[in-house]
C-alpha cells in the first residue's frame, strides 16, 4: 500500500550536518563552527498570507558530552537586524555575554567557545522531537582550564633561579582529530 505523506521541508541550512542524532540534554562548553547567512529568503511574514524578502543568519555549534562523543546543533534561523528588541541581537548579547556593536561582523566568533544548554523541544504537529538551545553564554575566565595539583614532597634546597621560560599553553587532549571541538 502506499501512502501519500506531507512534504516535508526543514528549514536549518544545517540539515545534512546535523543528520538525525538528537543531541543530549545538559549544558557544555560548546564552539561555534560554522555561521551561514542567506539573503533575499522569501517567507511568509508572522500571522499573515503575504511574504516578505528578508535576510537570515544561522549558527552551528559542537561539543562532546561526558563519554567524549561528538555532537552538533544549529540555532535558529534568525532575521539580520540590529533592532535591540529582534531575536539574533539578544542572540549575540547572550552569546558575548554585552551587546553586540554596531558595524561588527558576527563571522568573527567563528572557533569561539561558549556555554550552551540543550533542550529538546516537542514539534508542533507532535510527531517527536528536535533538540534546540535553551540558553548560551560567555565561558567564565579560568573555566575548564586545568588545575595545578598540589606538591607533596618536602621543597628542595634552594638552587640559584635558572633563566625564566615562557609559560607553556595547556594543549588538551583530542579523542578525534577530525573534530575541531
Amino acid at each position: 500500500m502506499a501512502v501519500l505523506k506531507e512534504p516535508t521541508q526543514n528549514q536549518n541550512p544545517f540539515a545534512e550536518v546535523l543528520g538525525d542524532e538528537l543531541p543530549p540534554i545538559g549544558t557544555y562548553v560548546a564552539t561555534v563552527l560554522d555561521v551561514i547567512d542567506e539573503f533575499g529568503v522569501t517567507r511568509t511574514r508572522y500571522q499573515s498570507s503575504e511574504t516578505e524578502k528578508v535576510d537570515l543568519a544561522c549558527f552551528l555549534f559542537g561539543f562532546r558530552d561526558p563519554a567524549g562523543n561528538p555532537h552538533r546543533i544549529a540555532s535558529k534561523r534568525m532575521r539580520i537586524s540590529g533592532n535591540e528588541k529582534s531575536a539574533l541581537f539578544g542572540f549575540l548579547k547572550s552569546l558575548l555575554g554585552r551587546a553586540p556593536e554596531y558595524g561588527w561582523d558576527y563571522c568573527e566568533l567563528k572557533r569561539t567557545k561558549c556555554l550552551l544548554t540543550v533542550e529538546h523541544i516537542q514539534r508542533r504537529d507532535g510527531r517527536g522531537v528536535f533538540a534546540g538551545i535553551a540558553t548560551l553564554s560567555p565561558v567564565p575566565p579560568g573555566f575548564g582550564q586545568p588545575t595545578p595539583a598540589p606538591t607533596l614532597a618536602p621543597a628542595p634546597a634552594p638552587q640559584p633561579a635558572p633563566a625564566p621560560q615562557p609559560p607553556r599553553p595547556y594543549v588538551a587532549p583530542q579523542q578525534d582529530d577530525d573534530v575541531p571541538f
